[in-house]
């Protein structure tokens, strides 16, 4: 399985635009902390404010459930799980880069603790803002019909959004920490402890059918938060994690904004 860009639309002019599936999980409230290892002692994001402490009970996990083995003596498969659940239970933001190349892109992702998410992707020939709302997604209309119509667009339509089911999403898609270190994503091979940005962090790996390899890098120390998530054999993936339990905002557009696919069909058939 393939972390964020799973969906990919070339446009005519040759450029890539990337579609991230935007997260969908369990609603959940808590407090704020900004740096994985402060995570790890006040617990961002977690029902009641109150994250499970380094080795303790996961969100969704019964009392019985509690894993006290340190972070070392834990199997990739195992580390993965820990790490996936702590992402399900905190808000946070991915930050980074897409593609390589006159394809490239960079790309921010926004994820509130009640898993709505606001989606940026820039490029040279693309800029595409995707907005999830409970189980709305809104694309703007530029990134719907383009980077060859959208020059052309009336100028009514431009800045506008298109308003869509989000839950016609794929399942392993609309998280990329379920999606691609899920439970059904096989064998998680775990690394060496290296460093990442002066942390010392256990580098996660999965392979897909297609030979990608995509890596989650998850801190040694305390609860396995992830920091940065790699992609390399295929389209190229370099992401930042951070802002674990901030205080973030996602609103839906303006109704004045939005279309529905129809009207959109309308407006362009003039």
């Amino acid at each position: 399985m393939r972390l964020p860009h799973p969906v990919v639309r070339r446009a005519a002019a040759g450029a890539t635009a990337f579609v991230l599936a935007l997260a969908a999980l369990t609603a959940c409230s808590g407090g704020s902390a900004s740096d994985p290892e402060e995570a790890g002692r006040t617990g961002p994001g977690a029902p009641g404010g109150k994250a499970p402490s380094a080795g303790g009970v996961l969100p969704n996990e019964s009392p019985g459930a509690a894993d006290n083995r340190p972070p070392g003596e834990l199997s990739g498969r195992e580390l993965a799980d820990r790490a996936v659940q702590l992402m399900a239970a905190t808000s946070y933001k991915l930050t980074g880069r897409l593609g390589a190349g006159g394809d490239a892109a960079d790309v921010t992702v926004e994820v509130t603790k009640q898993r709505d998410a606001r989606q940026t992707v820039a490029g040279a020939d693309v800029r595409q803002v995707l907005i999830r709302v409970g189980g709305t997604v809104y694309t703007n209309v530029e990134s719907v019909v383009g980077p060859t119509a959208a020059p052309s667009l009336p100028a009514d339509l431009r800045g506008r959004f298109v308003k869509t089911d989000g839950q016609q999403l794929d399942a392993k898609l609309v998280d990329p920490f379920a999606g691609t270190f899920g439970a059904g994503s096989g064998d998680v091979a775990k690394g060496a402890v290296e460093q990442v940005d002066g942390k010392g962090v256990w580098p996660l790996t999965v392979k897909s059918a297609d030979g990608a390899t995509t890596t989650m890098y998850v801190m040694a120390a305390g609860d396995p938060y992830p920091i940065k998530i790699t992609v390399a054999g295929g389209d190229p993936l370099d992401l930042k994690v951070g802002d674990f339990g901030a205080d973030v905002a996602v609103a839906a557009p303006s109704p004045d904004l939005v279309l529905d696919q129809a009207a959109l069909q309308r407006a362009l058939a003039g």
